[in-house]
């Protein structure tokens, strides 16, 4: 269940796990609400709840696309060591599962994986980046005049 907007805003942020677990959840890092998501490959241009600007800066998800790409690749070489571990106890282990398994990780693994590597990446930035003040809150629709 998110926090309250107000514990999460103002003053501090939750910790790190807190925030990767949302992430994990395809929520926004920092107070937790869904919908942040518009489809499947795009993310709104806010937190629907606390504002916060999704894509902070240009560029901002190569961050995410490392995680994808980190998370691709080893996924794919835990299947060769898999490979390579039967192969050695059997040398007759054909090998047609792995080459089925690598291309499934290989094109369906970013695609599946793409948002939550996406939001994880916010989480991490938020955690290294806290957001300032005059991060553009202000200017959110809901958001507190002053």
């Amino acid at each position: 269940m998110p926090e309250p907007v107000s514990r999460t805003i103002g003053g501090s942020q939750p910790p790190l796990g807190r925030m990767l677990l949302r992430g994990v959840a395809r929520r926004c890092p920092r107070c937790g609400s869904g919908g942040i998501f518009a489809s499947w490959f795009r993310l709104g241009e806010r937190c629907p709840r606390c504002h916060l600007r999704l894509e902070r800066e240009n560029d901002f998800f190569l961050g995410g696309y490392v995680i994808n790409l980190a998370v691709t690749e080893g996924l794919l070489a835990l299947a060769l060591l898999i490979y390579v571990l039967r192969i050695t106890a059997d040398p007759g282990t054909s090998l047609v599962p792995v080459l089925v398994a690598g291309v499934i990780i290989s094109v369906v693994l970013p695609v599946l994986f793409f948002p939550f590597s996406r939001t994880i990446w916010m989480a991490i930035d938020l955690a290294m980046r806290p957001v300032p003040r005059d991060d553009g809150d202000e200017d959110a629709p809901g958001a507190a005049q002053g």
